[in-house]
């Protein structure tokens, strides 16, 4: 065979992962848009080298609830209640530890803006990540005037997941990738251990069934 392993990066490859991942005050799946009615509470964001996979750099920001939702907990106290029984971050915990959220859409613009420029689409990985974390990523953005050129191709862990283990939610395939500190979900914890589970498995494809495909 002629092909070279590893293979040569294709055209219009990227040097760099956005690897996400939020918690919100709640979402709909009803909606075309989950992040309707809803915005997210924190942000874990991770660069990393899309070939290693390995990080070099992170945000991680806790957000306190916009105008939108504290209407939104006027118009109902049960507004919000089950999602932060998930993640811990109530609304009082927010107001006196969190950011405005304008505050940190200038610090995950900043760092967007350090890696791709203004014009380059940016790839992102996690775990459903194109359907939940990009839409609340462009919906807070786009509250503020912004739009961040995203690219059309997402790196999502429920998918591979789902296919290399049968794990179907991110507890269960973080778990069968080692990870087993899941008492409650953290933004971070949560980005780092969807980069770090695409990165072993693209080590066990590498070291076993990719290189048999070169020999």
């Amino acid at each position: 065979m002629t092909d070279t392993y590893p293979p040569r990066p294709p055209k219009g490859y990227f040097k760099y992962v956005l690897a996400i991942d939020c918690e919100t005050t709640g979402l709909d799946w009803n909606d075309d848009d989950p992040s309707k009615g809803h915005q997210a509470v924190s942000w874990g964001i991770i660069v990393a080298d899309a070939e290693t996979l390995i990080p070099i750099e992170e945000l991680y920001v806790e957000i306190k609830w916009n105008e939108f939702s504290k209407a939104a907990r006027v118009a109902d106290t049960e507004f919000s209640t089950a999602a932060s029984a998930i993640h811990g971050l109530t609304f009082e915990y927010l107001e006196a530890n969190g950011v405005d959220e304008d505050e940190a859409v200038v610090q995950i613009l900043e760092l967007i803006l350090k890696y791709w420029g203004p014009t380059q689409n940016v790839k992102c990985l996690g775990h459903n990540v194109h359907v939940f974390d990009v839409p609340f990523l462009k919906a807070m953005f786009r509250r503020y005037g912004i739009e961040v050129p995203f690219g059309s191709r997402h790196y999502d862990t429920n998918s591979i997941g789902w296919a290399m283990t049968g794990a179907f939610v991110s507890d269960a395939f973080f778990s069968c990738m080692g990870f087993t500190d899941r008492a409650r979900h953290n933004a971070l914890q949560d980005a780092h251990q969807a980069l770090e589970s695409t990165r072993r498995l693209r080590v066990i494809w590498k070291d076993t069934v990719g290189l048999l495909a070169y020999e």
